[in-house]
């Protein structure tokens, strides 16, 4: 199991004091997002690892912000629990972070939307959707959600590249084939990401 294991290289910085903000930002949307089921801590799913992450940008102008390695469980998120993502190369497997802890073991999926919409607003969900994930890998439908090659494994390079080329438009929903139950939201803002994926859960 590949779950919350960080398989890129990383240089962490020091915290910068916009991480206190950056994590009010984040917390409605984390909130959100566990009562829908997606994201959180289940003591009979994935060895108990908590599962899911968010993040946002441009940050600054650039590079955007990220919750930290298993925070998708917490009631709140305090600013040590959001990373800021400097920059970072999918084709190395490598990025630059300011933070006090390690960013998601995701973030690469994460910087993959980023870096196709770069300068606009974006905002990221990753979370866990057993029935839509079972549901769209077995019957593809174009126009609700793009599936990405079961052969790409989450977080891999070739998971990363998958998903930037299913990064089409302002919003979407993009299946990750190879990641047991893991979906990614993205769109313009909180409430744009919330609405798709609800409207989409609630259909399944």
């Amino acid at each position: 199991m590949t779950e919350a294991v960080i398989q890129f290289q990383y240089a962490l910085g020091a915290a910068t004091p916009a991480a206190a903000a950056a994590a009010a930002t984040l917390a409605p949307l984390l909130q959100h997002a566990q009562a829908l089921g997606v994201m959180g801590r289940d003591p009979d799913r994935y060895d108990s690892i908590a599962f899911g992450n968010l993040s946002f940008g441009p940050a600054a102008g650039h590079g955007f912000w990220i919750t930290a390695t298993q925070t998708a469980d917490q009631p709140i998120l305090n600013q040590e629990d959001v990373i800021l993502i400097k920059d970072f190369s999918i084709a190395d497997n490598s990025l630059r972070a300011s933070g006090r802890r390690p960013p998601s073991s995701e973030t690469l999926s994460h910087a993959a939307i980023h870096g196709r919409r770069s300068g606009l607003p974006t905002w990221v969900l990753h979370g866990h959707a057993p029935a839509l994930w079972a549901r769209a890998r077995a019957a593809p439908e174009p126009g609700l959600w793009t599936v990405t090659d079961p052969r790409a494994a989450n977080g891999t390079v070739a998971m990363a590249q998958a998903i930037a080329a299913a990064t089409t438009g302002a919003s979407g929903l993009i299946v990750m084939g190879g990641h047991q139950d893991g979906v990614l939201a993205y769109g313009p803002d909180a409430a744009a990401v919330l609405a798709l994926l609800t409207s989409v859960l609630e259909a399944t």
